[in-house]
């Protein structure tokens, strides 16, 4: 009975020792970490795609409408400037047209120039210098009969001997002072004359 208890305890330690083993073996997990990954992958594009759908789907709208707004100011822009261009381009068309105009109307003129409108010009320009020639002899006259030639001789003469520069400048000044005096005296008596003929 004994060697039967033994065998009996044997059997139990061997069987203990192949379910140790056995449950060892089973204990033991071996994760697959590529075929975790693909799966976390797969399950986390198909929550973020549900989470991010909606906004997604809100950002491509409001791009779209600003892609719209976007057209539709630069069509308006576009316009714009094609109108100006057009206004610009009418502008210089005119102003060509007015240039060529004046460079007929000069190329008519100078065939129109001829010896006889040269000969009528000096003939009207007649009267006016015999009035110079008689005004001038009339202020040279008188400016001859108030003394104004030998006081001016005399002192050009006196600021060329002169050498200290204030008797130069004593000088011009004083002869510049006639001159003023006599041209004001000239324009008042002028003017006198005038007023006498106005009032005939």
């Amino acid at each position: 009975m004994m060697t039967r208890i033994e065998k009996q305890l044997a059997t139990t330690v061997q069987s203990s020792a192949e379910l140790a083993e056995a449950v060892k073996k089973r204990g033991r997990v071996v994760i697959d970490t590529a075929k975790l990954e693909q799966h976390a992958v797969k399950v986390l594009d198909a929550r973020l795609a549900k989470a991010v759908g909606p906004s997604t789907s809100r950002i491509e709208q409001t791009i779209a409408g600003f892609e719209h707004q976007v057209a539709v100011l630069g069509a308006q822009r576009t316009a714009a400037a094609t109108q100006e261009v057009e206004r610009v381009v009418a502008k210089t068309d005119e102003v060509v047209s007015s240039v060529r105009a004046a460079e007929r109307r000069l190329e008519a003129l100078e065939g129109k120039v001829t010896w006889t409108a040269v000969g009528r010009m000096c003939l009207a320009l007649l009267p006016l210098a015999a009035v110079l020639l008689v005004l001038g002899g009339l202020t040279m006259g008188t400016a001859h009969a108030l003394g104004l030639g030998p006081l001016l001789g005399w002192a050009w003469s006196s600021f060329a001997a002169a050498h200290v520069w204030w008797h130069k400048a004593l000088i011009a000044l004083g002869t510049l002072t006639c001159l003023a005096g006599f041209a004001r005296l000239f324009w008042w008596i002028a003017k006198r004359l005038a007023d006498d003929f106005d009032r005939w």
